[in-house]
């Protein structure tokens, strides 16, 4: 059904507001165990330098088939260090997400992990190395994560949720930029070289075949279908969304992206959302022909990217970066 000019125009008045509004009631979840906190020590905050990402979080919501936002709030909030890359848990009460202890250029970064509840952040990882785009594994209480070895090789690894018992996946696949898992053996990946390719892997048997080059970073299941989706470029200024068969490994194309863009998320009921400078859209294949806009937050002066949402589909993670010299 489609929404009435009038109320969807009335609905979109009122974001940024609603967007600004600080959340009061988190949801419910279990506490982390008390000996994995977050301390001072593991935290070096760097008082200048150049702005980096901070992850918001928002409640999402849905009237007559348009999305909105609500109690928008900055869940990192280290202006000057990296925080990035957000991913839900399985159960929605938490957000895992890749933390530097420097400027972000050339420092460490570990596994971070956000709780709604209770708001409080434990420290996933604790190595040499640095781990990278953490990403649950279907049915299992493990995760994978991209891993920078000793030797700068980038591979994909896999871990218990508390960071323990880490493992090399695919012993031959690098160097892995990003990556989603379709199920408990298929995954996709993403592969940096020139052109950067996108590959399924079969991680019992090994078995990994190009499917597609020239692709954004953005990759990721698509909810309620046996396919993935990723962005991919035809020039500078235009790209597509396009979907791969996890079965048949068929490509076709789903929707243009907006300016050329590349990050995007699936909501749980198949709605495609993706953010446009400090703008959110969303496509509903069943109701739009077009991207119809969610949510205006221009004023904040930020520039979104990368968007995760809850499997539970009442939360959106967004990251957001502040605009340089005002541009």
């Amino acid at each position: 059904m489609s929404s009435p000019r009038s109320l969807t125009t009335a609905f979109l008045a009122v974001i940024p507001v609603l967007a600004m509004h600080m959340t009061t009631a988190p949801v419910e979840a279990q506490d982390p165990p008390p000996v994995a906190e977050e301390s001072e020590a593991d935290t070096v905050l760097v008082p200048t330098g150049p702005a980096q990402p901070d992850i918001y979080l928002a409640d999402l919501s849905s009237f007559d088939g348009l999305h909105y936002l609500s109690n928008l709030e900055n869940v990192t909030n280290r202006p000057y260090v990296y925080d990035n890359q957000p991913a839900f848990t399985p159960d929605s009460e938490s957000l895992l997400y890749t933390a530097a202890y420097d400027d972000g250029n050339d420092g460490q970064t570990d596994i971070h992990r956000y709780y709604l509840a209770s708001r409080r952040v434990t420290r996933v990882t604790r190595t040499d190395e640095s781990e990278y785009s953490a990403a649950s594994i279907p049915n299992d209480r493990a995760i994978t994560v991209i891993r920078v070895e000793a030797d700068s090789v980038q591979r994909l690894w896999r871990m218990t949720l508390e960071g323990m018992n880490a493992e090399l996946v695919l012993r031959d696949v690098a160097p892995v930029g990003y990556h989603a898992w379709g199920s408990e053996e298929m995954i996709l990946l993403f592969v940096l070289g020139d052109p950067p390719t996108l590959r399924v892997a079969d991680v019992s048997s090994g078995q990994v075949q190009v499917v597609a080059e020239n692709i954004g970073r953005s990759i990721h299941r698509i909810p309620n279908r046996n396919a993935w989706s990723f962005v991919q470029r035809v020039s500078d200024d235009e790209a597509w969304i396009n979907e791969v068969n996890i079965g048949t490994r068929e490509v076709n194309r789903i929707i243009r992206a907006l300016d050329g863009g590349d990050d995007h998320a699936w909501t749980p009921d198949g709605v495609l959302l993706m953010a446009s400078g400090g703008q959110l859209f969303q496509w509903d294949p069943e109701l739009d022909r077009t991207w119809r806009r969610v949510a205006n937050l221009d004023q904040m002066g930020l520039t979104f990217s990368r968007i995760a949402v809850s499997p539970d589909g009442t939360k959106i993670a967004i990251v957001g970066q502040p605009l340089r010299d005002g541009n």
